[in-house]
């Protein structure tokens, strides 16, 4: 009935809302109820909406996957206000717990020892990171992190300076590169919140969440997400290969989005 569809359809969405549209819309082009660029003008629109009416715009006429049928995008009775974190993103945590608990049992196992820096795009090589970050810098502040197997990007506030910021390269060592303008209400990234623990496991799993398992992780991006509108601190892992995915989850683990590796 539409008058049990349009119920709560005043109530502001969440960013899980959000990215539950996304994971609708995402399975509506893979099934074929989409086109290309019907997909991806419906997914500006939902990572836009700012309540249930407008996400309803974008999935009103789709075909519902059982794994997102009892989401509050779909099921208009489980729009309530004070359950931020309870429903919502089912299909999203269930595939990266999948990848997480691949992901411990591929970890597990005794220490490499090895003379060459560690892979950056593992625990071990994030760790050493983070360390050689803190030596330098004397703090783990940054505006987005860009951690490659053997180089990283930085991009962090000018010293002196919080107008301006400064790019810098690092392999081994840090070198300034650039100077720029800087948003000037950015809120720094504090990399010493990263919870290295649940991220670890992630990183194992991530080929298996993304449904690729022979992948290899290419690169990992620390920057605010572009998820909603909270633009909260995020890590994005992604792939080898154009078209095999990438998982983005919250600073403590958190899974935020799975872009499912592509046939």
């Amino acid at each position: 009935m539409e008058t049990s569809r349009t119920a709560n359809s005043t109530l502001r969405v969440r960013d899980r809302d959000r990215v539950d549209a996304c994971a609708l819309l995402d399975a509506a082009r893979d099934d074929g109820q989409l086109t290309g660029p019907q997909h991806s003008e419906r997914t500006r629109t939902a990572m836009q909406a700012r309540t249930f009416a407008d996400l309803d715009t974008v999935v009103d006429d789709l075909q519902i996957p059982a794994n997102l049928v009892d989401t509050p995008v779909v099921t208009p009775a489980r729009r309530r206000p004070s359950r931020r974190w309870l429903v919502g993103g089912a299909a999203i945590v269930a595939a990266a717990l999948i990848g997480m608990l691949c992901g411990w049992a591929s970890s597990e196992g005794g220490p490499i020892t090895d003379s060459t820096p560690p892979n950056m795009t593992t625990t071990e090589g994030i760790e050493a990171f983070l360390a050689a970050y803190r030596d330098h810098f004397g703090d783990l502040l940054a505006d987005e992190v860009t951690l490659h197997a053997e180089h990283a990007s930085i991009v962090r506030p000018a010293a002196g300076d919080p107008s301006k910021s400064e790019r810098y390269s690092y392999r081994g060592e840090f070198e300034d590169r650039s100077t720029t303008n800087r948003e000037p209400d950015l809120e720094l990234i504090d990399l010493g919140t990263i919870d290295i623990a649940e991220l670890s496991a992630l990183l194992a799993g991530a080929p298996q969440t993304v449904g690729a398992p022979q992948a290899h992780i290419s690169f990992l991006d620390i920057e605010h997400t572009t998820l909603g509108y909270n633009k909260d601190a995020s890590v994005s892992i992604y792939m080898e290969g154009a078209r095999t995915g990438y998982l983005t989850v919250g600073l403590d683990g958190e899974p935020l989005y799975v872009s499912k590796a592509q046939k």
